[in-house]
């Protein structure tokens, strides 16, 4: 009787530790350190105007299979560079496109340098699911769709969606149109 009580212990113990750790809830990652370091020179550039413009859809896929669009949600055109490519990479796995849930952990970088976060083109798609920017610099760009809202699980109000992002290389006189779907 005593083994069976010391094996169904073990066993509750291994259970906990395995939800634990599992679990995308309660598990928090350390901050992923990068390599390279971010240089405002390299994306000052964006400030300008210029003759490349934008038009697109993006949506998410959601655990279900369903795919949710990005209407009144944010959208962001954030310069190439090796200090963003490095945090694109080891987010999305590629350079390309991809998505990420939240339920995935997105990860968190040190140093997570604040002028990164400052040095974007912010846009929002509106009521249809459409974005568009005009009169931007050319140049590559990383597009990248944020599609994030609070749904209520009992009590709590839990954040669910992620982000989508798709690599793009925007000229000048040559309106571009993207669809972000994974």
């Amino acid at each position: 009787m005593l083994k069976l009580i010391h094996l169904l212990s073990d066993f509750r113990i291994f259970f906990t530790m395995s939800s634990l750790l599992l679990s995308p809830i309660l598990y928090s990652a350390e901050p992923l350190p990068l390599e390279t370091r971010f240089k405002l020179e390299e994306v000052q550039w964006i400030r300008g105007k210029g003759d490349a413009s934008l038009t697109g859809k993006a949506f998410i896929q959601l655990e279900s299979g369903e795919y949710k669009d990005c209407a009144g949600f944010q959208i962001e055109l954030l310069p190439v560079t090796p200090y963003s490519s490095e945090r694109i990479v080891k987010t999305y796995g590629n350079k390309q496109q991809g998505q990420i849930l939240l339920s995935q952990n997105p990860p968190v970088f040190t140093p997570d340098a604040k002028a990164y976060h400052e040095m974007e083109i912010i846009g929002q798609c509106d009521q249809h699911g459409v974005f568009s920017f005009n009169n931007i610099k050319a140049g590559e760009f990383y597009v990248m769709a944020f599609i994030i809202w609070d749904e209520q699980q009992g009590k709590d109000k839990i954040k669910m969606g992620g982000g989508v992002m798709h690599y793009i290389n925007l000229q000048d006189h040559r309106p571009q149109k993207i669809l972000m779907k994974n």
